[in-house]
């Protein structure tokens, strides 16, 4: 396997903490690898995989990861893929709200089919949105308690499993 990508599209940051910490855990396990914000990201020609990751925003991955894979579906197409999205609406992890966050994804698969998705809860610091943000959250009648939701372990067993994967899927000619 050639060198992986892990790109990521971000507001407040835990995103980009997460596809470095995914970064990582890659290259522990022996892949070579570049983490980069996905606006950063010009050619895909050098990678043999790719996960591309979101933070989620009013419910909706963010704007910049869909152009990117509509771009890019050709080759995307051709090669390994994941997503995985931050969200916060997993700090209550439950069936239901799984399946929300499920469906999150559907924009994606609408242009390519990944071999996994992955979804994690992130960590919800005002201080660290645009005061349209926090004034938007603060609006809404349930507020978002400030906490950190973020579950390592799980984040590097989906990374593990996603790289177990794209090692077993043949190299396209």
């Amino acid at each position: 396997m050639r060198k992986l990508l892990v790109a990521y599209a971000t507001k407040a940051g835990s995103t980009a903490e997460i596809a470095e910490f995914m970064g990582k855990v890659l290259r522990e396990a022996g892949a070579q690898v570049d983490v980069l914000p996905i606006k950063q990201v010009r050619d895909l020609s050098s990678y043999s995989g790719a996960i591309l990751g979101s933070a989620i925003r009013m419910g909706k991955v963010l704007p910049e990861l869909v152009k990117f894979v509509r771009t890019h579906a050709t080759t995307l197409s051709q090669m390994p893929l994941a997503y995985f999205n931050v969200n916060i609406t997993l700090m209550d992890d439950t069936p239901e709200s799984r399946a929300i966050v499920d469906s999150y994804f559907n924009p994606l698969r609408a242009i390519c089919t990944p071999l996994r998705v992955g979804a994690f809860a992130g960590r919800m610091d005002y201080a660290r949105l645009s005061w349209l943000m926090r004034f938007l959250l603060r609006q809404n009648k349930e507020e978002i308690p400030e906490g950190d939701w973020i579950d390592w372990k799980a984040i590097r067993a989906w990374t593990l499993d996603v790289l177990s994967l794209m090692q077993r899927e043949p190299t396209p000619a």
